[in-house]
């Protein structure tokens, strides 16, 4: 009997030891050829297939338990970085594949991945090696960017609700630049194709400025108190916000101005070819009138685009969320309504001359000149403008030279 005890204890053993090795067979079976973000039963980062790893600020990375498999938002995955191992330790060549925006296991040798999400490039990652803007665009991908999409309505767009697009003008030292952010911050609207950065204020001037004095007099972009006050001694001759020798890092540009003629809440893919920026548009409505000048403000198409790609905002209230919206830089303005650059016109039910503003609820819609708003002065910089450093947040903008 304890010969047969012994018998039967080892068969036993040898049928356990059996299925296991089954077990741990189908458990690579279905972990090979899976993609990640379909594995629903292990597409939790408490798994123990998986581990994850995000990039900090600082360029280290910290393990990451939050949330599922990728889905971090602001992160790309690091395909050069992760690696899979088998159930001896060692590393399993080629497991990852990384296709578009699925990650694919291809190894049915895989025990346990780490993968590695890194923060996107931002624009002195790209750009800081080239003396020039223009050169940084022409041999880089510039979309690659966080928050840049490709070329919409003319430029490599900052769009979202926030933006790494902080940038000092005026000064090339980083903390005076963060400690008087009246005076030298700004964020990038986008960047032409010729290198050129389209700035806009962080804060607008201290002061409102009305369109003109009265709403009886036919008065465009040109003529207006606004655009004295943008190019005079307000701003552009005002040394507190553009010191000696800045002023040459600022193009001067044709700026496109007109009457749209017709109210309503229009999208930036409407706006875009009516307030035609760069001349290049063939709608009838378009804006046909120029003014050579360094200081503009943002057209409506800037500020919708702003938000999302499209230049859809979908309603007002998800206008107001955009990066580029008044009260998302400038809690102390003087007043929460500010004006773009576009008239609307003669209203021919009163005889009334309006122009666009930005209302602080995010909607935009007309009104008769002689209202004071606020206003941010909006301009090019010259395409050999070089980044020097930064990331583009508010404590660490981007420094240009």
């Amino acid at each position: 009997m304890n010969g047969l005890s012994k018998v039967s204890v080892r068969i036993t053993i040898s049928l356990l030891i059996i299925i296991e090795l089954c077990s741990l067979f189908l458990v690579y079976k279905s972990f090979s050829n899976r993609k990640i973000n379909e594995i629903k039963d292990i597409n939790t980062v408490n798994s123990n297939k998986f581990a994850m790893y995000i990039e900090q600020d600082d360029g280290s990375y910290s393990e990451y338990t939050e949330g599922n498999l990728f889905t971090i938002d602001g992160y790309i995955f690091n395909l050069e970085k992760s690696n899979c191992v088998d159930n001896k330790g060692n590393i399993v060549n080629d497991a990852l594949t990384n296709n578009g925006n699925k990650i694919t296991i291809s190894s049915n040798k895989t025990s346990y991945c780490y993968l590695y999400f890194s923060l996107p490039p931002n624009l002195y990652d790209v750009c800081g090696s080239y003396d020039k803007m223009s050169s940084c665009v022409a041999n880089e991908n510039i979309s690659q960017i966080e928050g840049v999409n490709s070329i919409e309505a003319g430029m490599y767009r900052y769009q979202g609700t926030d933006a790494m697009n902080y940038v000092c003008f005026g000064t090339t030292v980083k903390s005076e630049c963060v400690g008087n952010t009246d005076a030298y911050m700004y964020r990038i609207i986008g960047i032409r194709p010729n290198g050129q950065m389209k700035l806009i204020k962080k804060e607008a001037l201290n002061t409102g400025v009305k369109w003109w004095d009265n709403y009886t007099d036919n008065i465009e972009w040109p003529s207006s108190n606004i655009y004295t006050t943008l190019n005079g001694n307000d701003y552009l001759l005002n040394e507190t916000y553009v010191l000696t020798g800045w002023e040459s890092k600022i193009a001067t540009t044709s700026w496109y101005y007109g009457d749209t003629t017709t109210n309503g809440n229009y999208d930036g893919a409407t706006m875009y070819p009516i307030e035609n920026p760069f001349g290049e548009s063939t709608a009838s409505n378009r804006f046909t009138k120029t003014v050579s000048a360094k200081i503009g403000l943002m057209y409506i198409h800037d500020f919708y685009y702003a938000y999302a790609s499209g230049g859809a905002p979908g309603s007002s209230s998800n206008a107001v969320t955009a990066w580029i919206h008044l009260s998302k830089n400038d809690t102390s303005a003087p007043i929460g309504t500010e004006w773009p650059m576009s008239r609307y016109g003669l209203n021919g039910s009163n005889g009334y001359y309006y122009a666009w503003r930005v209302y602080s609820n995010g909607y935009v819609t007309s009104t008769i000149l002689n209202y004071a708003y606020s206003v941010r002065p909006v301009f090019y910089l010259t395409s050999d403008v070089e980044i020097t450093g930064g990331t583009g947040i508010l404590t660490d903008p981007f420094l240009i030279n």
